[in-house]
């Protein structure tokens, strides 16, 4: 029979790193991994939050881990899973064939901790995943928790299971692969050169990485890479110094004459590689360098043995073209029974009615128009910021 803990410090998670990746890897969840989580904890977690992971073991075997931490404030006590400022997709993780045994205990060990949830969050989980009515339908009392959906966006996938790079490529349009080997001649003629950032080099490539993604942001919707850039830049400096091969993070940098033009960044674990983000620079638009970036990155997934990439949260055009598949990543929260739960149900309320009045706008609009809307907003809240 299986037993689950609440481990309420950082020290106790530090010291399940081992059996801990194992199950990140075996569940193909990059974003999970320890050397991911922890380096979230050390740099990015917001002040006063405190762990409340359940650890779940069955005859002492490590099978689950959900590292949820607890934020209180005045209003509200929610339990979130860490990470979702860098990425998606983010999940509890169970061994294969124990996600529902996992998923017991974690409810039955949510329900009696302290300090105890209003709302239990699970953002960028997978669409697919059962975990957030696992959840509601183990929780140990007669009244289930409230459910709600508020968000789902399409994550566009890269299949990697065809025999090579080249196979892969030659599934594509013969426009696309015209395109892309016109766009790597040039950018090779242009003395182009490309590669993995290694511990020396991050710092300065991490730079690079911010004020090109920067770049690409100007004028347009707020960017969690740099509403956290001082604390995102801390926590992939430790994965990249604690991963010197680059098994983990990967930040792949394209250069003209030793001149960063495009960077973009990815996490892998278990076979799956899933892109983050990047930027390039408009200066080089010719050349495509997003895009070559990551064909770069498919091609050393390809070598690497590794079996699919998850082009991240948004259905850009660009990643359409490359993608073959798709998995959605969906926002949910329980708002368990008890006491406080009319309260947190009305406090909720405006939220996903915001949601919901975006998600009518969006269906509506043209995509020109949400780019002009997009804008509108990012200039109005800088003159707000400035006043």
């Amino acid at each position: 029979m299986s037993t689950a803990e609440l481990v309420t410090d950082l020290a106790s998670l530090e010291a399940l790193q081992s059996e801990w990746d194992a199950i990140a890897v075996a569940r193909a969840a990059p974003l999970m991994a320890p050397i991911v989580v922890l380096s979230w904890w050390r740099h990015i977690a917001p002040g006063g939050a405190a762990p409340r992971s359940v650890v779940v073991r069955d005859a002492g075997r490590l099978i689950g881990v959900a590292p949820f931490y607890v934020t209180s404030g005045a209003s509200r006590i929610d339990y979130r899973l860490p990470g979702i400022e860098l990425s998606t997709p983010l999940t509890p993780l169970a061994l294969p064939g124990h996600d529902q045994e996992v998923a017991v205990a974690t409810a039955r060990t949510l329900a009696t901790a302290m300090p105890t949830p209003d709302l239990i969050a699970l953002e960028g989980t997978p669409l697919a995943s059962a975990w957030a009515s696992a959840l509601r339908d183990a929780w140990p009392s007669r009244t289930r928790p409230l459910m709600r959906r508020y968000l789902v966006h399409g994550a566009p996938t890269i299949s990697l299971e065809h025999p090579s790079y080249e196979d892969w490529l030659a599934s594509k349009s013969a426009n696309f692969r015209s395109q892309m080997r016109r766009a790597r001649r040039d950018f090779v003629a242009a003395g182009g050169t490309v590669r993995i950032s290694g511990p020396e080099q991050i710092p300065a490539d991490l730079e690079a990485f911010f004020r090109l993604h920067a770049a690409r942001w100007q004028d347009r919707a707020d960017s969690s890479i740099l509403r956290y850039r001082s604390a995102l830049s801390g926590m992939l400096r430790e994965i990249v110094n604690g991963d010197p091969d680059a098994k983990r993070l990967r930040l792949w940098v394209l250069e003209v004459d030793g001149e960063p033009i495009s960077t973009q960044l990815f996490l892998a674990a278990g076979g799956e590689v899933a892109y983050v983000n990047g930027g390039w620079d408009e200066r080089f638009a010719r050349l495509r360098p997003a895009m070559l970036g990551i064909l770069y990155a498919i091609e050393d997934a390809f070598a690497r043995g590794e079996k699919r990439m998850d082009l991240g949260a948004g259905e850009q055009h660009y990643k359409h073209r490359l993608a073959d598949g798709e998995d959605p990543v969906a926002w949910t929260i329980l708002i368990p029974p008890g006491r406080r739960q009319a309260v947190t149900c009305a406090r909720v309320t405006p939220m996903l009615a915001s949601h919901l009045l975006r998600d009518t706008v969006k269906r509506a609009l043209a995509p020109q128009q949400l780019d002009r809307l997009r804008a509108a907003r990012t200039r109005l809240h800088a003159w707000a910021g400035g006043r």
